[in-house]
């Protein structure tokens, strides 16, 4: 969240305020002028009805929402973790500061899939109805035995481990794996950073917020005239830690590893091999701070890169609120590009990844060029994706939005504190080559409710090949739309199997070659979205092409797989 200030807060630049001006005129968020608006097809069903999912978030009071633990909300996880080969689903739930009145469940839920959209609460026989605070989750096979752990990340408390024991149940194991962070934790990324084959592990914290001490003496903050929470500029920031896995222990080593970078305000982190050179490196939102990129350097060395590549600020050099994050490759060039949610009355950015002259690579803010930026421009969004929607082999934009002040509403301030969630589908290049991207419109179905949100997932619930969504409300309940939009092709799927410790192939990098001669590419990430982890599995849209699809595999260990592999249907490849 960006910072609210007892002066005046951080002004956009001029050419960015005029944009704004220009695109929304002066009404609020239901003039729906956003941007090239068009109502293209897409159809989603909203089935949290007959779902069995109940779980009502808690994120403290439910009424002004003066602390910012309050506001920051929660994600969810998506595993299987009863290995009946269907993904099940963890929710982090929050909790209340004393002498709040909350009348609902305060711990977090695991919800068993019983096939056809159908769930069951396990949270108590699973061993998961622990108290506290919990913000995010991720799910991960630690311990390479091929069932799927949960690391949780809390305000309040250490941060929780739990070994998937395989009979259904799970074990707290925080004070033997590590990684039991004091926090206060939002994200966090396992991956394989020294390049010895077993997950390390990356947590971003935020801000130390104490309820006996708060902000400001306890009195409220001024943002654009209205009296609201006060945070994050002003607080102290969390310290993001990286712990190194030894032998099964996660350890903190962040000054050796080079990640002992200026404490901010971290709310979201993503993995990739963002240079191209096998490795995997780190992209941290922040914020109401820079952004930070962690190049890999190799032997266990990272350095922070993110003004040299050209992602650390937005194309006016001016930092944003940086909360969600995704990596993936919008212009099929085999060059991943970074998209990132912000604040209200700023834009989302999208920065594309461009290669110099020299072969070096180089992000470039391509918000309004890939028209992005008068879309969001009003609202404040969190989690966010980078997915094939409707298959037609370019990947669509996700970003689920809902503001920190509820004083916004009917403040004439151009923005709502429920707002509509936005999908940007990719249109392919334009007439100048460069992707263009339309919104569509907001009584697109599954698309036309107002919420205040914050956690979202992708998920392919009935291996169809298409992304479901699973969206985590500020005190609601969560929403599972079923995605039915008509396939525009054929599509690939991936559930990679690595070897040795990394059985979650975190880092692999896929180049999928369709029967017309196009290439696609996708890789294994870690810690997108907001607070939450996705559908493990790989998916591409294929578009127009027929028949089988030529699918290259470069495993995290730098070995290559080569396969001829059937449209329309899940495969297995397996590191060797």
């Amino acid at each position: 969240m960006k910072a609210p200030m007892l002066s005046l807060p951080f002004l956009l630049t001029i050419a960015a305020a005029l944009t704004f001006l220009c695109s929304c005129g002066g009404g609020g968020e239901e003039d729906d002028d956003n941007g090239s608006s068009v109502d293209t097809g897409p159809a989603f069903t909203d089935v949290t009805a007959e779902s069995g999912i109940v779980l009502r978030n808690v994120s403290g009071s439910a009424e002004k929402k003066m602390a910012i633990p309050e506001n920051i909300g929660q994600g969810a996880a998506v595993l299987d973790f009863d290995g009946d080969g269907d993904l099940d689903l963890f929710i982090a739930n929050g909790d209340a500061f004393p002498g709040t009145k909350v009348t609902t469940t305060r711990h977090c839920a695991l919800y068993r899939n019983d096939g056809g959209f159908k769930f069951t609460d396990v949270t108590q026989a699973a061993g998961l109805a622990f108290d506290g605070w919990a913000h995010g989750a991720t799910a991960v096979d630690f311990d390479a035995d091929g069932k799927p752990d949960l690391y949780v990340t809390c305000y309040g408390r250490k941060n929780l481990f739990f070994h998937n024991l395989g009979d259904g149940k799970f074990e707290d194991v925080s004070s033997q794996w590590g990684g039991d962070d004091p926090g206060p934790s939002t994200a966090c990324a396992f991956f394989d950073a020294d390049g010895d084959g077993d997950l390390d592990l990356y947590v971003g914290n935020y801000v130390h917020y104490d309820p006996e001490n708060p902000p400001n003496h306890g009195n409220p903050c001024v943002w654009k005239e209205l009296l609201v929470s006060c945070g994050p500029r002003g607080t102290t920031p969390g310290e993001d830690r990286f712990y190194e896995n030894t032998q099964g222990k996660l350890v903190d080593q962040t000054k050796k590893f080079g990640f002992l970078a200026k404490p901010t305000y971290t709310l979201g982190t993503v993995t990739g091999d963002f240079d191209n050179d096998g490795d995997v490196d780190l992209y941290v939102a922040n914020d109401s701070a820079a952004n930070y990129l962690f190049e890999n350097h190799g032997g266990g060395k990272f350095k922070q890169a993110a003004v040299r590549y050209g992602c650390d600020m937005n194309t006016n050099g001016q930092p944003q609120a940086g909360m969600g994050v995704d990596f993936g490759d919008v212009d099929n060039d085999g060059r991943f590009d970074l998209f990132v949610t912000n604040f209200s009355h700023d834009y989302n950015t999208l920065y594309r990844n461009e290669a110099t002259k020299s072969g070096r690579t180089s992000f470039r803010d391509n918000t309004y060029e890939m028209m992005l930026g008068d879309a969001s421009f009003r609202y404040l969004s969190w989690g966010t994706r980078i997915v094939d929607i409707d298959q037609d082999g370019w990947q669509d934009i996700i970003a689920v939005s809902g503001h920190v002040y509820p004083q916004v509403d009917g403040a004439n301030k151009d923005t709502s504190y429920a707002q509509h969630n936005q999908l940007f589908l990719n249109r392919g290049p334009g007439d100048n080559g460069r992707v263009k991207f339309e919104i569509i419109s907001n009584d697109t179905p599954g698309w036309d409710k107002k919420g205040v949100s914050r956690g979202l997932i992708t998920w392919d619930l009935d291996d169809d090949g298409d992304q479901d969504l699973f969206i985590v409300e500020l005190d609601q309940t969560p929403t599972l739309l079923r995605n039915d939009t008509p396939a525009r092709g054929a599509w690939i799927g991936l559930r990679l199997k690595g070897a040795a410790k990394n059985r979650d192939a975190i880092g692999a990098r896929v180049t999928i070659t369709d029967s017309s001669g196009i290439t696609r590419y996708r890789e294994r990430t870690s810690g997108a979205s907001f607070l939450s982890s996705c559908d493990p599995r790989l998916v591409c849209g294929l578009g127009s092409a027929k028949g089988k699809a030529k699918v290259e595999v470069r495993w995290p260990s730098g070995k290559r797989s080569e396969y001829e592999l059937a449209a329309g249907q899940y495969h297995d490849p397996a590191e060797e």
